[in-house]
């Protein structure tokens, strides 16, 4: 193949779940992804909620190579607090995958 957009070019599933937190687990109140503080003149209000830290994405993904540069167009939806997010598109331009 004498293309190196279609020699490269590819169509990728992903997925991917993680969380992230401070303090000692992330179902502590003092995890900070739990905590927001909303500050409004000399008046500052802590507002704590316990949230799912767990969070996930999915999506579908297009890869090639164009005038030397990898090129990814990825369209995905996360998951927070087990609700579907809007789905949002990425581009990406690269040196390599």
């Amino acid at each position: 193949m004498k293309s190196d957009f279609l020699k490269n070019f590819q169509i990728v599933p992903f997925a991917d779940i993680g969380t992230a937190w401070t303090g000692p687990n992330p179902y502590t109140q003092d995890n900070s992804f739990n905590t927001d503080n909303i500050q409004t003149g000399p008046i500052t209000i802590r507002l704590t909620r316990q949230r799912e830290p767990i969070v996930a994405g999915y999506g579908m993904g297009l890869r090639t190579r164009i005038w030397g540069y990898f090129v990814r167009v990825d369209w995905a939806r996360g998951i927070e607090d087990g609700i579907v997010l809007d789905p949002m598109i990425y581009w990406s331009l690269n040196l390599d995958f």
